[in-house]
């Protein structure tokens, strides 16, 4: 596997620089490109579409969503992370109904800035821990609001693999935390995408965050 190209926007010399440096120093990742606003990623990100785009959520001249909006023209799913201050949850929700494929924050370590561009370049999510702390706090308030209903609907299997879902583990990884095998982990994603109507895991990380499973 070829080295992962990348392209950042970052308004802040101290972060920008930072992260130049981040990138140079790794054997894994080819910094293609890095500009100071939206417009400027979306012009060098329509030449390479395959890159993966760090975005700072501070760029002065767009928001998450119109970035996305613009970018998803020259493809259909753009490799997004946001890296950000925040760890509020309403912005976390706002970058993923946006579309956006990974979410860290700004003191994330680099190996974790490294793992989530290549996680995402595979057409992975990656979210770094400050966000999965987050998503799994407003999935376990929102297992404990489900009705006797939702609770026989999903199982107690299933919600243990929406958690560990919810955190980024991948399939193969969550076999091997549970003790079973990859092939039963993809029939109960499957079985909840039927039951809770969803179409992919994105939706399903959404689900979990934003509603009570009913």
């Amino acid at each position: 596997m070829g080295k992962v190209h990348v392209l950042v926007a970052e308004s802040f010399d101290i972060y920008r620089h930072g992260l130049e440096s981040i990138l140079n120093s790794s054997n894994k990742v080819h910094l293609e490109y890095v500009c100071k606003s939206g417009n400027e990623l979306i012009k060098y990100f329509r030449r390479k579409p395959t890159s993966v785009c760090l975005v700072s959520s501070g760029i002065p001249d767009m928001n998450i969503h119109d970035l996305m909006m613009e970018l998803e023209k020259a493809i259909e799913e753009p490799p997004v992370i946001v890296l950000t201050h925040s760890t509020e949850l309403t912005h976390l929700n706002q970058s993923l109904k946006a579309g956006v494929k990974g979410y860290l924050t700004k003191n994330s370590p680099s190996e974790e800035l490294i793992d989530a561009i290549l996680e995402v370049s595979q057409g992975r999510q990656a979210f770094g821990k400050s966000a999965s702390q987050l998503m799994i706090g407003k999935y376990a308030d929102s297992a404990k609001k489900l009705p006797s209903k939702g609770k026989k609907l999903i199982t107690k299997r299933e919600r243990e693999i929406v958690k560990l879902i919810v955190q980024g583990y991948t399939s193969a990884e969550i076999a091997n935390l549970l003790y079973i095998s990859t092939r039963t982990v993809e029939t109960h994603r499957a079985n909840l995408m039927n039951k809770l109507e969803l179409k992919n895991t994105a939706a399903l990380v959404r689900y979990a965050m934003e509603q009570d499973l009913s």
